[in-house]
């Protein structure tokens, strides 16, 4: 028997805790549209889960631990069972330090109290017995991989309703692999939830659930290749139109979610990068610059050089990689915490051969791009990272063989 309960909360950073620094490194200004929370606990034959969805650039790893301990103790459910996923808009604000600035306490604070209270919600009004139903639709003409139009992408969208025996909805995901990147950031002072923000408002207002959201594999996926624009005219294009064809009622599929089975799973490395290839990385970057051919690439490469250039003399990194396996039967989810290339998302779920397959990546925290091997150094994405070639390849193939 599967039973959930589903609250939203806001956690719009206003009052004392504006202005709020952006990930532009400005102070914002104003408040284009307010941030929530979603908190979807889940239950079946008395196992539950509980899974939330901050609207937020990140969460660091600190951040993300203290708060599931926090409802872990509460609410007595097993860490493990536990995830903080974000939205991971870049007009929104950072749960965590930015550019070495120091992360606002109170603010984050306030948001553990936001998310523990609206947990608290959704126990007292009653984990309701439902039915889960699936649909699929396809994003591609309104984003795409975001290093070219010919490369392969996952721009599936996919939703899952959770509705009792009246068909009222009373749960919802939404899961997608695309960054919430259609305003330019770097040009706004403006907070945004950006397009998961604009899909999620625009579901509520059909089926009455904000929808808790699972961004995927977006690690190379975005509108920038298909924008037209990139301003919130361009950012309610792109979310009316994947709206319009969520309104086409495809044939949905009933899924059997009959167990919460959830195994941990961990990697771990350490990299050393020198001050010699760092220094290299740091000329290679400033050639792509110079020989960029759009605004576009311009400004992503500038973003990777700044990346680079806080730690010009090299670094240590340590790969701290832990996710989870999630099987309910008919629906199964990966989660992890890195910005994984569309191309492991897609085989991870291909693996998992099943109705429902998801990937959740933006999970708990982030450990950076996971980026294939053919495109090390020709995009923002490989250029700016600790990662070595190959190791993404790796954490693949181990997740493939964990869902099979």
């Amino acid at each position: 028997m599967l039973k959930i309960s589903q609250v939203k909360v806001k956690i719009t950073p206003q009052g004392r805790f504006f202005p709020a620094l952006m990930p532009n490194r400005y102070w914002a200004e104003d408040i284009s549209d307010d941030q929530f929370a979603s908190v979807l606990v889940l239950e079946v034959d008395q196992n539950q889960a509980l899974w939330v969805c901050l609207d937020a650039i990140g969460v660091s790893k600190e951040i993300a631990t203290a708060l599931r301990e926090r409802l872990s103790k509460q609410f007595n459910i097993p860490m493990s069972h536990i995830n903080i996923g974000y939205s991971h808009s870049h007009c929104a604000v950072m749960m965590g330090s930015l550019f070495g600035r120091p992360v606002d306490e109170n603010y984050v604070n306030y948001v553990m109290d936001q998310v523990a209270d609206a947990t608290e919600q959704a126990f007292k009004k009653g984990l309701c017995e439902v039915n889960a139903y699936t649909r699929s639709y396809d994003g591609y003409g309104y984003y795409s991989n975001r290093n070219g139009l010919d490369k392969k992408g996952d721009t599936e969208i996919r939703v899952v309703e959770f509705r009792n025996d009246k068909n009222e909805v009373k749960g919802l995901i939404l899961a997608l692999a695309c960054h919430s990147t259609v305003v330019n950031f770097q040009n706004t002072r403006s907070l945004t939830s950006d397009l998961v923000g604009y899909l999620c408002r625009g579901l509520e207002k059909r089926t009455g659930v904000y929808p808790l959201t699972m961004v995927g594999a977006a690690g190379d996926m975005s509108n920038r290749c298909c924008r037209q624009g990139n301003d919130y005219a361009e950012l309610e294009r792109v979310g009316n139109g994947l709206l319009s064809r969520m309104d086409i009622r495809k044939e949905e599929i009933k899924l059997s979610l009959d167990k919460l089975d959830i195994e941990s799973y961990q990697f771990q490395e350490t990299y050393i990068t020198t001050k010699d290839q760092r220094q290299k990385q740091i000329e290679d970057i400033k050639n792509e610059i110079k020989n960029a051919k759009t605004d576009d690439l311009r400004r992503v490469f500038n973003s990777a050089l700044d990346h680079a250039m806080m730690e010009p003399n090299g670094c240590e990194f340590n790969m701290d990689l832990e996710g989870s396996y999630i099987n309910m039967g008919d629906m199964k989810i990966l989660t992890m915490p890195a910005e994984l290339f569309s191309k492991f998302g897609l085989e991870i779920k291909e693996a998992m051969n099943v109705s429902c397959p998801i990937f959740w990546g933006y999970s708990n925290y982030s450990v950076g791009y996971l980026y294939n091997k053919e495109e090390a150094g020709k995009s923002f994405e490989s250029a700016s990272t600790n990662i070595p070639v190959g190791v993404p390849e790796k954490i693949t193939e181990m997740c493939v063989k964990l869902v099979k």
